[in-house]
């Protein structure tokens, strides 16, 4: 197809074209490139394969910086810029992670205040991610501040979509939840935690996603992929802990959202989302919740 476009025609040779031309072919090359590796990385990453994500990561990320230094206008590449670092940071050392996401939080900062209802929301989920990368350095108390500066920051931020806004503050109060309860904060853990499991449910009914049915992940908005394995792990702990503490029906609610969002990342494909979501199963089971 690419051949075809660019084949002589009559009296026209292509070696003198100007510049500009030439420049917008290859960037649309690039574009196309980076989305691909864009979404084959997201794709590994929902299906456990850490090498191969980091790989595909890693060229879109290179891809994305050689779009921004070739384009005569590079505020253009920002957003994907913005994306690849962030999208990166989780694959490299944990100090160079936070260098990567305070870059991805610097270019977001200068794109939200041109645009706020797009862009803040990705600001902030580029706080939560700095958050982690802290948390995995050791800097727990660190990482449970700035999700809650965080926390209070989505509540109060202009969004286009107001589902992946909250969806993006229930993601922080997982992450809040698992710190506290790292810190011996059982019951702050748990309440945190539970919080962003009643908020994600709320943003699936609103999005109207029928959650029982085979594959439905798969149409799901991308955001809500991204967010799966964070919520599934958010639910199996909740449902552990109020199972241990005999609160059956609370095990129970937190036991479904378990079911559907593993049943959704096995709907993916791949062995290890399959037996991800047959351990799920097992495990309901052998509490004996009311769910199956």
């Amino acid at each position: 197809m690419f051949m075809a476009r660019h084949q002589r025609r009559p009296g026209r040779d292509i070696r003198a074209e100007p510049p500009a031309s030439r420049k917008t072919a290859r960037q649309s090359t690039l574009e196309r490139r980076y989305g691909f590796y864009r979404d084959e990385a997201i794709r590994a990453a929902l299906e456990g394969s850490h090498d191969k994500a980091s790989k595909h990561s890693g060229t879109a990320l290179r891809i994305s910086r050689e779009l921004s230094a070739a384009a005569r206008d590079p505020v253009t590449h920002r957003p994907q810029l913005a994306a690849a670092l962030s999208a990166h940071a989780p694959y490299i050392g944990k100090w160079q992670a936070i260098a990567m996401l305070t870059e991805s939080a610097g270019l977001y900062a200068g794109l939200a205040a041109a645009d706020p209802g797009l862009y803040e929301v990705p600001r902030i989920d580029v706080l939560t991610r700095v958050a982690l990368a802290s948390e995995a350095a050791g800097a727990t108390r660190d990482a449970i501040d700035l999700l809650r500066e965080v926390a209070g920051m989505y509540v109060k931020a202009p969004a286009t979509g107001t589902e992946e806004r909250d969806l993006g503050l229930a993601r922080a109060r997982f992450h809040l939840g698992g710190c506290l309860l790292k810190t011996g904060m059982d019951a702050d853990g748990l309440a945190e935690t539970d919080a962003g499991l009643e908020l994600a449910a709320d943003v699936l009914d609103r999005l109207a996603l029928p959650g029982a049915a085979a594959g439905w992940l798969a149409a799901a908005p991308r955001y809500l992929q991204l967010a799966a394995p964070e919520w599934a792990a958010a639910a199996i702990r909740s449902m552990t802990m109020h199972a241990g503490a005999a609160r059956c029906q609370q095990a129970a609610t937190s036991a479904r959202a378990a079911l559907v969002i593993s049943g959704g990342l096995a709907g993916l494909g791949g062995e290890l989302l399959s037996e991800a979501h047959e351990a799920v199963v097992v495990k309901v089971q052998s509490l004996d919740l009311p769910v199956l």
